[in-house]
């Protein structure tokens, strides 16, 4: 006995022809172009409810970044690196303070509790916050700044500081 594939083949092909012109695959496209719409409009209603801005930068970024103008940091950032050019050991302790303060500012937008730095960086760790290190480091210079009188703090020391606080601000793209 022998099996003619062609007559199989056209049968197969006549009764798919005639399923998609029956009136249940007529619902079924029907329904799923309902579906569809419901679920893009859902979806349309949550970015405006959640705000579209904040879960771009969720996104992009992994946590939200402050909205803060970028030329304004810039503008803030330079005027704490022109301390340095004055050649006072009050100006390096200065601008150290006046970096760690934008830090903590930051991380206070970002969303990391606390009441101050200390507390932040404690609630942060190195996969929300990749400088993580270097701003615990950078806070710690800062405490010695506040607490010890006779702290004593060199150009080249207040640089290298401040390098640490300018990286993390770079990554954020806040500078």
């Amino acid at each position: 006995m022998e099996i003619d594939t062609d007559f199989i083949i056209i049968t197969i092909f006549q009764i798919f022809n005639s399923f998609l012109d029956s009136g249940l695959f007529w619902f079924i496209k029907f329904f799923l172009a309902i579906y569809v719409t419901v679920l893009f409009v859902d979806m349309v209603l949550l970015l405006f409810v959640r705000g579209l801005g904040g879960d771009l930068r969720d996104t992009f970024k992994g946590t939200q970044v402050p909205l803060a103008s970028k030329k304004k940091m810039q503008k803030r950032w330079s005027l704490i690196e022109e301390r340095l050019e004055t050649n006072q050991i009050a100006q390096f302790k200065a601008a150290i303070l006046e970096a760690d303060k934008m830090a903590d500012e930051i991380l206070a937008s970002i969303g990391f509790g606390g009441s101050n730095m200390k507390e932040r960086l404690e609630k942060a760790d190195a996969n929300q916050v990749e400088e993580i290190d270097n701003l615990i480091e950078g806070h710690a210079i800062r405490n010695r700044i506040i607490q010890e009188e006779n702290f004593v703090l060199n150009k080249g020391e207040a640089r290298r500081v401040l390098g640490l606080y300018k990286e993390f601000l770079e990554n954020l793209e806040m500078i």
